[in-house]
């Protein structure tokens, strides 16, 4: 034992072996995405996918940092979905909500992290998707993330937070109450925190992301206390933490987004090195998920936000290496995004949190991948429009030519059918391009 935490120590000593790449690969098979649907919602700071009323359908639960609440949404089915309830958190401010079954009963229950009141509410859920009164739980100074998972063998969800400088731990008695939190330093600027286990011993770590520029990995001891941590350097302001195994080697990897730039770390094994690949993707992503957006079995990444009302997907080309960004509409710019089969079609669906404009909303983005999904190209010139239309898994039809006032020569007028339609694959769009002011 002592053998193995010298190797994770000397190893976070600054022995990683980094490969720095800029993505320079082609797009590979984007996922097309039907017209998005828009609710509005209290300005939404964090998203989670759940079956929160037991019809085997997953529903949205969301956390307002601005109006210390949780909006449930229930789906109708279909990835349609109403607005069932708001519950109040009081003094809390809620930056961040996860779902999980946290009192053993087959219900899924809410946990948010509450930074105004240093502390994780738990939200017992009581059946049809209502909830009991919130039960709060002591956090070190100022949480704005939260985990669920087992953490100590005993099959109950336990909760992870970051807050202040310290990862704090809070072990489930099995009724879904938490005793006095463990602390663990880490370092400044904590924003992410995320379970998986990176080391292939049965027992899931934690791994956080600290200013300016670090991972830091915490190895569970296999009782729910944990070594380290070891840092891991990533590009400068991660802001955003997600694991998976994104090379298909049956190790689970890392993924953080910050400062225009996604960081790739490939699990080397035993969680004690990784090989690290940054993609320069612009923006300013401040979330990142992990899911098989364009269906092919290979896990892709999707972050937002991009630029102003953009999120963009990079696809998996293989061996854990991302082809450039391709960026999709939401109603604004999103401030936290998900990732779920939400309709029943087996295929993965995005969720986003938007909140530059009045009202808030969250963006569903049914996946249509297989199919032309027809992309709103109107004021691109020709040749980019002809490329958007071919990577949405349509072709151009006619063109025609047509005067304009207000559209520049060589550039979409107008198309049809009209943007955001969902077509077999390979249907036709046609197009009017402007061939100028009439003199």
């Amino acid at each position: 034992m002592f053998g193995a935490r010298a190797c994770f120590a000397f190893l976070a000593c600054g022995c990683v072996s980094l490969t720095l790449g800029i993505a320079g690969a082609s797009v590979n098979a984007a996922p097309v995405f039907a017209p998005m649907t828009n609710y509005v919602i209290d300005e939404p700071s964090s998203i989670a996918i759940g079956d929160l009323n037991g019809d085997r359908k997953p529903d949205l639960a969301t956390a307002s940092d601005i109006e210390s609440t949780v909006t449930v949404l229930i789906n109708k089915g279909g990835g349609r979905f109403r607005s069932l309830h708001h519950v109040g958190l009081g003094a809390g401010i809620p930056y961040s909500v996860a779902i999980g079954d946290l009192n053993g009963d087959g219900k899924q229950d809410l946990a948010t992290a509450d930074a105004g009141a240093d502390s994780v509410s738990v939200l017992l859920n009581q059946g049809g998707g209502t909830f009991q009164r919130r039960r709060d739980y002591a956090t070190a100074e100022g949480p704005e993330s939260v985990a669920l998972g087992d953490l100590n063998g005993d099959k109950k969800a336990d909760l992870v937070t970051e807050a202040d400088n310290n990862v704090s731990v809070l072990l489930n008695t099995g009724d879904g109450s938490f005793p006095a939190h463990v602390d663990y330093l880490v370092g400044t600027g904590l924003s992410s925190v995320a379970i998986g286990d990176l080391n292939s011993d049965g027992h899931p770590d934690l791994a956080a992301v600290t200013a300016p520029a670090n991972v830091s990995v915490l190895i569970n001891r296999g009782d729910g206390s944990f070594a380290g941590p070891f840092d891991y350097a990533t590009w400068k302001g991660p802001l955003s933490i997600a694991i998976g195994d994104l090379n298909d080697d049956g190790k689970p990897d890392l993924v953080t987004a910050g400062d225009s730039t996604v960081s790739i770390l490939l699990n080397g094994g035993q969680g004690s090195s990784f090989a690290r690949r940054d993609y320069r993707v612009g923006g300013t992503p401040e979330s990142v998920a992990i899911g098989d957006l364009s269906g092919d079995q290979e896990p892709d990444l999707a972050i937002a936000p991009f630029f102003n009302d953009r999120l963009a997907v990079l696809v998996n080309i293989g061996k854990g290496g991302f082809g450039r960004p391709t960026t999709y509409r939401t109603e604004s710019t999103a401030r936290d995004l998900a990732i779920g089969d939400l309709n029943g079609d087996r295929k993965e669906d995005l969720v986003s949190a938007n909140t530059d404009e009045e009202p808030a909303t969250l963006s569903v983005l049914l996946n249509a991948t297989g199919l032309c999904g027809v992309p709103h190209v109107r004021g691109r010139p020709l040749p980019a429009a002809r490329l958007a239309i071919a990577r949405a898994g349509c072709r151009v039809g006619g063109v025609r030519r047509g005067y304009s006032a207000t559209v520049r020569l060589g550039r979409v007028i107008s198309e049809t059918p009209r943007p955001g339609t969902v077509l077999r694959k390979g249907a036709k769009v046609n197009l009017v391009v402007s061939r100028g002011r009439k003199r």
